[in-house]
């Protein structure tokens, strides 16, 4: 299983190759040097908030993208959503893109026990 630096580190290098710029390209374009993507993309470091901030914007990536350990169906998973979302206006995006979030928090959660007169399921 992956770290979350080598997660992170692919999902960097694919949105640089799916613009299809070197490294030193895209260091150029985030403000970087580009030493530091070789071993970004390989996992070996880790990029700040701001860095990740800073791609997700240059290159309309959504910042959550980046956290995820994307087998092939997490891909699609994910190019749904980004199709679904990118298509949107800022305000819109920014509103279901906090909607997905709130909603994996609570898939999250714990499930409660059902009360007295409960049954599972409800």
């Amino acid at each position: 299983m992956a770290n979350l630096s080598q997660i992170i580190g692919r999902h960097i290098r694919r949105v640089r190759r799916d613009h299809a710029l070197t490294q030193t390209a895209f260091a150029r374009r985030v403000g970087v040097n580009a030493s530091y993507i070789g071993p970004l993309e390989k996992g070996l470091k880790t990029p700040s908030l701001a860095t990740l901030e800073k791609v997700s914007e240059e290159f309309s990536v959504p910042i959550f993208s980046f956290f995820i350990d994307d087998d092939a169906e997490d891909r699609a998973a994910v190019e749904r959503i980004r199709a679904l979302v990118g298509s949107r206006p800022s305000e819109e995006r920014e509103f279901l893109l906090k909607t997905i979030e709130e909603m994996v928090k609570l898939l999250r959660r714990k499930p409660r026990k059902p009360g007295k007169g409960e049954t599972k399921g409800r």
